[in-house]
């Protein structure tokens, strides 16, 4: 075999090892993931983002919960809405498809509560064709996750929503949007007394509901850096931060309101919460 020949084997065994990692690199990376269970929910005149979770029945089968903002689904009006789902299409495409949800029977509400705190929980079967691979509850963040990974103002987290989600769509397919920011308050904890924190992200309407997660390779805790992947949902957005000024001319006055760039999360462990108020799912 001539050198040429050897280069160029080993070139294609190089690249079908990097790609194949590649691909089981996405396939289990959280935000891909979360990109995946993550949708719009809708009524035709208000809009939410909701993410996909699933905790075992007593067969050992998964059962789906729908998780968002409480006020999204009490917004909501009527007995039905439009989960915006999506589904494979031919070449690799993925196609946008509604499904009814009942949020409500006989004008009761069928989500869970937390009893305090702006988060819901829901119950929902999908057909199998439009169902994502599920994510577990046990991504949520506890208390003991929390201070096991050292988790502290600056570091830096992600979410997937859907901003001005009426009016802005960024893709045909029906998926969320990635953005970037930190965790910008203190102290996390005991979430029971702090309720939430804030993310240094910039929230819209459509947004409230939005899943908030870490995700980060050979984390610095426990003293030294540890190999591996941290993985952990630390909650939902439930609102925003505005600051009101009034002004004040000599044939004008009014008040003007201003985004402060802060959104306020609700703790994963409330989002646990809520899952405890749904019925114990059957076999």
């Amino acid at each position: 075999m001539t050198t040429v020949r050897v280069f160029r084997w080993l070139l294609i065994v190089v690249t079908c090892f990097t790609s194949s990692g590649t691909a089981r690199a996405e396939a289990d990376d959280l935000g891909t993931r979360l990109m995946h269970s993550t949708f719009k929910l809708t009524n035709g005149k208000s809009n939410g983002t909701v993410f996909l979770l699933s905790r075992p029945k007593a067969d050992g089968q998964p059962q789906t919960i729908m998780i968002t903002a409480a006020h999204v689904v009490e917004q909501m009006e009527g007995e039905e809405v439009d989960l915006m789902t999506r589904k494979n299409g031919p070449d690799d495409s993925v196609e946008k498809v509604p499904v009814k949800i009942r949020i409500r029977q006989e004008d009761k509400p069928l989500w869970a509560k937390h009893p305090a705190l702006d988060v819901a929980a829901l119950a929902i079967a999908l057909p199998k064709e439009v169902e994502p691979a599920l994510l577990s509850v046990d991504l949520l963040a506890t208390d003991d996750m929390l201070k096991q990974y050292e988790v502290h103002p600056g570091d830096l987290l992600r979410c997937v929503g859907y901003p001005h989600a009426g009016q802005f769509e960024a893709n045909t397919a029906g998926f969320p949007v990635a953005r970037l920011g930190c965790v910008a308050s203190f102290p996390l904890l005991p979430t029971k007394k702090t309720n939430g924190f804030l993310f240094d992200f910039n929230v819209f309407e459509g947004d409230s509901g939005a899943p908030v997660f870490l995700e980060e390779h050979n984390r610095f805790y426990a003293g030294k850096v540890q190999e591996g992947r941290v993985q952990l949902i630390l909650g939902l957005i439930s609102g925003q931060h505005m600051i009101d000024e009034q002004y004040k001319m000599i044939y004008q006055s009014g008040m003007t309101r201003h985004r402060m760039g802060l959104a306020i999360v609700m703790h994963g462990a409330s989002i646990r919460e809520a899952i405890e108020l749904l019925p114990k799912p059957a076999g």
